[in-house]
């Protein structure tokens, strides 16, 4: 079947050359060095294909934010931060979540949702809070935007208990009932509640009942508390769901010995959990009681990909009393992940960069995603030469393909105005 469009000329992450790429029905359909004839049916120019010109611009997969909170974003307006901290973040977020609305949770996520669409994002998970304050709010919004924006971006819903389960009897009922209305994945993040443990089994019994993924907030807080990890990975391999676990945050791996971080990263492999790191948020929160010689707290995923394990880069917070900065743009939080855990090579930008797409796309669940023939025909062409300089500057200009259609076009108008010079 003839190619949708063909896109000629255009460098790929991990070949040499330039290469003409054939996209049909939404797939990736054949994918050759430009110069070749191997293949004339898929490759070779065809009358009723459109033709994208690279320019001997890098083609990526698209980009794939794995965690991302859509119903707190853009909050910073009705509350700056006083402190800066976590407590007051939990605090005055649960405040504001007492004046949501589904227009006004809808109002914000749009905005991010679009912002997202021409950054490159084509796939997206948002945790949905679900509590006896925010209630079904969060997800009555949000559903809806799943179906609305298709046609950029692939949205997964995760239903999340925030604010604790068992200290909070109601909010296992709703979790129930989020779920029933159309939540694709579950999670929570255990730290928060008075019992941990049965917090996560709680999570693990509504993932049994709906055969849905499970996803956490884990181990987030610089204290001296032990790890949930051992437990979680137990409960994995107990309830047979190997592959289906991801754990956000993770900070608490940073302060492990290489010899431990080693153990543990045998018992992710083995139990095919995904950890994905944030590093915008847990740099801003993490080590604030250190006085000097402060510690990064980002997970060292690097280290973890080392041994084999499933590892990511997220957003998480956009404008908010857990991280007062950002836009939405992943691939800057990946120059940041870049910059924060020393990957400097680059051997090192294509794995950083492979965290940001693909397994990315892996650790929530997406298997046909990357620059494979018969993978989805999801793509982002950057205005860069090379994966080192996509990770090293997060180029402004791109142009975002979904299912095999240009979707967002983002182009630099830049213009100078020197001086004349005077002619003596």
């Amino acid at each position: 079947m003839p190619p949708d469009l063909q896109i000629v000329n255009a460098r790929l992450p991990d070949r040499d050359g330039l290469w003409t790429v054939a996209l049909s029905q939404g797939k990736i359909a054949a994918i050759a060095p430009a110069d070749s004839l191997a293949n004339p049916a898929a490759i070779a120019p065809q009358e009723s294909a459109a033709t994208l010109d690279a320019n001997a611009c890098l083609l990526i997969p698209g980009l794939v934010d794995g965690h991302i909170h859509l119903d707190k974003a853009l909050l910073l307006d009705r509350h700056p931060a006083q402190l800066g901290t976590f407590a007051e973040a939990m605090a005055e977020t649960l405040r504001l979540k007492q004046g949501f609305t589904v227009a006004d949770i809808q109002a914000r996520a749009r905005q991010v949702l679009e912002r997202a669409i021409g950054f490159g994002i084509t796939a997206m998970r948002s945790h949905v809070e679900v509590d006896p304050t925010a209630g079904l709010r969060s997800l009555e919004a949000l559903l809806p935007l799943c179906e609305e924006y298709r046609w950029g971006l692939t949205l997964q819903l995760a239903v999340f208990a925030q604010e604790g389960i068992t200290q909070q009897p109601d909010t296992l009922p709703l979790l129930h009932q989020a779920m029933a209305l159309g939540g694709d994945v579950i999670g929570s993040a255990p730290y928060v509640d008075a019992d941990p443990k049965a917090n996560v089994q709680h999570i693990f019994d509504i993932a049994q009942e709906y055969d849905c993924d499970v996803d956490f907030h884990l181990d987030f807080l610089d204290d001296d508390e032990p790890l949930l990890l051992p437990f979680v990975i137990a409960e994995t391999q107990r309830r047979g769901w190997q592959g289906r676990v991801c754990l956000g945050h993770m900070t608490k791996l940073a302060g492990l010995s290489p010899a431990e971080l080693v153990d543990l990263a045998a018992a992710l492999r083995d139990a095919q959990i995904s950890i994905l790191a944030l590093p915008a948020s847990d740099l801003y929160m993490m080590a604030r009681q250190d006085t000097h010689n402060q510690r990064r707290g980002v997970a060292p995923i690097h280290r973890l990909a080392e041994q084999g394990v499933n590892v990511g880069v997220a957003t998480n917070n956009i404008l908010n009393l857990f991280t007062p900065f950002g836009d939405g743009d992943l691939l800057k939080i990946c120059t940041l992940l870049a910059q924060v855990l020393q990957l400097g090579t680059a051997a090192a930008h294509q794995r950083c960069l492979a965290m940001a797409t693909t397994q990315a796309a892996c650790a929530i669940g997406i298997v046909d995603h990357g620059l494979e023939v018969g993978h989805r025909a999801d793509l982002v062409l950057l205005k860069v030469g090379s994966v080192s300089e996509a990770v090293g500057a997060a180029p402004a200009q791109r142009t975002v393909i979904k299912a095999g259609r240009v979707v967002a076009q983002t182009r630099l108008d830049q213009q100078m105005f020197a001086p004349e010079q005077s002619v003596g």
